[in-house]
């Protein structure tokens, strides 16, 4: 059989506009591209798709049950220990959304991840002469794929954007995710990996073997509308400094409060904004107050689309202190919208960002001079806005579905 990937049946897990975070981002950045270059792709998901989608067929494989009048209530009993404290958007979201899945009791997990295998796998089997490749992302859909793979004999690809042990980098994650993780990369015919980073992390955390993992980075689209010119701290005297991210220990929340406890030391006008919500909100927010910072530290909860790009546009500097971070969207976006910024080393960004300040996320005194350096150096900080402009420009959703498209052909020839 030769793949040539004409036609693809992809296993999501969310899609904008019910995301809770990049993954549904790249989903769609991708299919776009893939749809433009004649990729005819079938798309399932857990629960209802509202919005217009015209690029693809979105298959709904969601149980009635699962949203039977009585059997989920409005505030169900995991959304106390879940990891993201923002107000969903919906009821599928609050049932699907991938970091509240962490929260579930083990046996529910398995359950609604195995009930959406079987719905898929229906699906699948009833569409099988329609398509060539069968591409999963990210662990929930794994099952389904090794189960529809198998029921097909279709090749599968693993597209890994993050994995348990980004998200818990104690080490002290679900095993019952990892499992599903290393059991749909082994079984896999070929993975893709969002970054160099990750599949350094597949191959000596996972065991994967190298010669099965192609990197694709994520790309970004063109802006609609150019961002505001005039909103730097050079005509309002008072710079801003954002984190965007889930508050976890995966984003390195806490090293960004230390951060701005340093900065403040040397520029006590500067404003730091904190965009986003999770399980360490409260923490956070304690130690704030504890170091007398609240009249500098913004809390300004979860934003997305209009309100993230006000945000960047804003934005002096963006910080990404990651502990562990696979790509990171976000950094793109801030870059294209002017805003220099500062990435973990711990992240796959930095592959595509060589332009960007690259920093150890412990190392506060390094990040503290580089802001400094760039809040009081106009032109440096121009400099460093072209460079990343610059960096941008090969950073296209087309380029990424053309490697994509690539490992479907190589997968083809197995």
């Amino acid at each position: 059989m030769s793949v040539v990937g004409n036609s693809v049946f992809m296993i999501g897990w969310e899609y904008p506009p019910h995301n809770s975070g990049g993954l549904g981002v790249a989903c769609q950045g991708m299919t776009e591209a893939l749809a433009g270059q004649n990729t005819q792709i079938y798309f399932t998901l857990p629960h209802k798709q509202f919005g217009s989608v015209s690029h693809m067929s979105i298959l709904e494989c969601a149980d009635p049950a699962w949203f039977a009048a009585g059997t989920i209530s409005t505030h169900p009993p995991f959304l106390a220990y879940t990891a993201d404290k923002r107000t969903p958007q919906s009821l599928e979201e609050v049932v699907f959304d991938r970091h509240h899945l962490n929260a579930l009791p083990q046996s529910e997990l398995e359950s609604k991840v195995d009930r959406y295998a079987e719905l898929v796998t229906q699906k699948g089997k009833a569409l099988q002469q329609q398509y060539d490749v069968i591409h999963a992302h990210d662990w929930m859909s794994f099952p389904a794929a090794m189960s529809l793979a198998d029921a097909t004999k279709k090749p599968f690809i693993a597209h890994v954007h993050s994995t348990e042990m980004d998200r818990i980098p104690s080490g002290y994650g679900s095993d019952y995710i990892m499992s599903t993780e290393y059991q749909g990369m082994m079984a896999a015919d070929r993975v893709i990996a969002v970054s160099y980073y990750t599949k350094q992390l597949l191959v000596h955390k996972y065991r994967i073997d190298p010669n099965k993992i192609y990197v694709v980075h994520n790309g970004i689209n063109p802006l609609s509308v150019a961002p505001d010119a005039g909103r730097h701290h050079f005509a309002s005297q008072r710079p801003v400094i954002v984190f965007m991210g889930r508050l976890t220990m995966q984003k390195g929340a806490d090293y960004f409060l230390q951060l701005a406890r340093a900065v403040l030391a040397e520029i006590p006008e500067a404003l730091f904004v904190v965009a986003g919500s999770g399980d360490m909100y409260h923490q956070l927010l304690l130690q704030n107050a504890g170091q007398g910072l609240s009249a500098n530290v913004l809390f300004s909860g979860f934003v997305r689309d209009t309100q993230q790009q006000i945000l960047l546009d804003r934005a002096d500097l963006f910080v990404m202190p990651s502990v562990s971070e696979p790509f990171g969207l976000v950094a793109l976006e801030a870059a294209q919208r002017k805003t220099p910024v500062i990435v973990s080393s711990n992240s796959g960004v930095s592959e595509v960002l060589p332009n960007s300040v690259v920093a150890d996320f412990w190392d506060i005194d390094k990040m503290k001079s580089e802001i400094i350096r760039l809040l009081t150096k106009p032109d440096e900080y121009q400099s460093t806005v072209n460079q990343q402009l610059a960096d941008l420009k090969p950073l296209t959703w087309a380029s990424t579905a053309q490697k994509i498209r690539a490992v479907y052909a190589k997968t083809g020839q197995k």
